[in-house]
């Protein structure tokens, strides 16, 4: 008994695969993306900060490394989490295409206008992703829980834009990835529901 209430709490895996509910598995991904990529948005800011002295060509690693790990961890969560881990790992791997989309038309527009500073505006455009992602689902499930969570995440989204173009961008984004990924995706694993 005692190793199955363990394994069930796990987050790495469910009990079987037929017990993960959509409410479990898509906590598990939120907290995957949550801690992945707020440890990224760390990095840059402890870079570009002066808090590692690290070349800031290292910053160019950061991205693909997070994408990379995350996209691993989603693969094995997958597996895991049986029809409701294959649910929200198609909705995962679109989160993650729309911010790459996103970030290629703010490559274009920076080349088009030869302004790379536009490149910078990543972090709000990560947040109001999730913002409307967190609306989406407060609509679907109708949970005032959530819509707060979408609030809150597209409030953040217009605070991070006031510290565009400065190392804090990077450590306001990656507290709100704390605040609007991986704390909402703790509370869906282990409520269990919505």
């Amino acid at each position: 008994m005692t190793s199955t209430l363990a394994s069930s709490v796990s987050l790495g895996r469910a009990a079987a695969p037929t017990d993960t509910t959509l409410a479990v598995a898509s906590g598990r991904n939120l907290i995957a993306a949550g801690s992945i990529f707020a440890m990224a948005n760390a990095v840059q800011w402890a870079i570009l900060g002066g808090a590692l002295d690290l070349h800031p060509a290292v910053l160019s690693l950061t991205w693909p490394i997070a994408v990379g790990t995350f996209l691993v961890i989603l693969r094995q969560l997958r597996a895991a989490g049986g029809e409701a881990g294959r649910r929200t790992a198609v909705w995962s791997r679109f989160a993650i295409l729309s911010q790459i989309g996103a970030a290629l038309v703010l490559v274009a527009a920076s080349a088009a206008t030869g302004q790379w500073g536009l490149m910078m505006w990543t972090s709000v455009v990560g947040l109001a992703l999730y913002g409307i992602a967190w609306g989406t689902a407060a609509v679907r499930t109708r949970r005032i829980w959530i819509g707060a969570v979408a609030a809150g995440c597209l409030c953040a989204a217009g605070g991070v834009a006031t510290l565009v173009g400065t190392p804090g961008q990077y450590l306001a984004y990656a507290g709100g990835l704390v605040a609007f990924a991986l704390l909402p995706g703790l509370a869906l694993v282990f409520r269990g529901r919505i």
